[in-house]
């Protein structure tokens, strides 16, 4: 199927999910708590937001750096933008792997060092994704929802422990990667494969630094999981926990990233991880508006935040271009 198709058939399954979360809570009352929003608290939530980019962005400079490859903070920082903001628009967010090709054309980082600064670290952010979600599922699961109600969760643990299986793999065996050896005498894959390739010959920078990588993702999920915080206190949203709240949030963003890994015909899981955490929140209390209300704020504060990285996600394009109607 076009891919042009598909993108719209994912966008209007996904509106058309959000537009039944919305009637089902109630437009009035989602209109209601939007206009009760403390702007004070969303300013924090946004702060903390652009601290996990900085995080993010440094776990890529520190490697750049082991292969050799200096680079302003700056720029790096501008390149992470436009993967976070196309992550909000590809299946599973898959979009973010694009600050990869930004490093390559915009700044002339070799390939295999751009996808590996990028392909390194999401092995480490994946299997955090997956230990902490999985620990949330086990919690709702026995807690609140039964085994037989929880499938749906249990898929995305399970996807997500595959992806991490595949990158482990894709990173570090070459006996995996020659079983996709075939793909040398086709005139794109073969490119993707010599990357690939180059990229294994690295991949002991990424076992140096693996103590790193682990220590800044424990921090930018911590950013993180404060910016889900502020936005529910933007929202008036107190849930009850018999552990401090900030710490209900390190569970629920992996918990709902694992929605956005569910195999369904949506955007990034727009509508889906909606849902669920509308129905997360109402297991603890919560008025299903003020959940709908904040599943929305925390997805598209995200798209907002780094909606100044198009120009430079555009100059990629248009350099790719120039780069694939050059005369061979």
């Amino acid at each position: 199927m076009d891919k042009k198709i598909l993108l719209a058939i994912n966008a209007i399954v996904s509106v058309a999910l959000v537009a039944a979360i919305l009637y089902l809570v109630g437009v009035g009352d989602v209109v209601m708590e939007l206009g009760r929003i403390g702007l004070g608290y969303l300013a924090l939530s946004m702060l903390c937001l652009l601290a996990m980019d900085a995080l993010m962005s440094y776990r890529i400079k520190i490697l750049l750096e082991e292969m050799g490859v200096k680079m302003r903070f700056l720029d790096i920082v501008r390149s992470h933008f436009v993967g976070m903001l196309l992550a909000d628009f590809t299946p599973s967010r898959t979009g973010y792997f694009a600050t990869a090709a930004v490093l390559r054309y915009n700044y002339g980082v070799p390939s295999d060092k751009a996808l590996l600064s990028i392909f390194g670290p999401q092995i480490f952010d994946f299997a955090f994704k997956g230990i902490a979600g999985s620990l949330a599922i086990f919690y709702i699961m026995f807690m609140f929802i039964g085994p037989e109600q929880g499938w749906f969760l249990i898929v995305g643990a399970f996807v997500i422990g595959a992806i991490i299986a595949v990158m482990l793999l894709t990173l570090f065996s070459e006996r995996f990667l020659m079983l996709f050896s075939f793909a040398k005498s086709l005139p794109v894959a073969s490119k993707v494969f010599e990357v690939v390739h180059k990229m294994q010959d690295s991949s002991h920078i990424v076992v140096k630094k693996t103590p790193h990588i682990i220590a800044i993702i424990f921090f930018s999920w911590s950013a993180r999981a404060l910016s889900w915080y502020f936005a529910a206190k933007a929202l008036g949203i107190a849930v009850p926990t018999p552990f401090p709240e900030p710490l209900f949030y390190f569970f629920l963003q992996p918990l709902v990233t694992m929605l956005e890994f569910v195999p369904s015909p949506t955007i990034a899981g727009l509508g889906l991880s909606e849902g669920g955490t509308t129905l997360v929140f109402s297991l603890f209390g919560v008025a299903a508006a003020k959940a709908a209300v904040f599943g929305l704020i925390v997805r598209f504060k995200t798209t907002l935040l780094h909606l100044p990285a198009v120009p430079e996600g555009l100059r990629m394009v248009k350099l790719h271009t120039d780069d694939i109607q050059k005369p061979i």
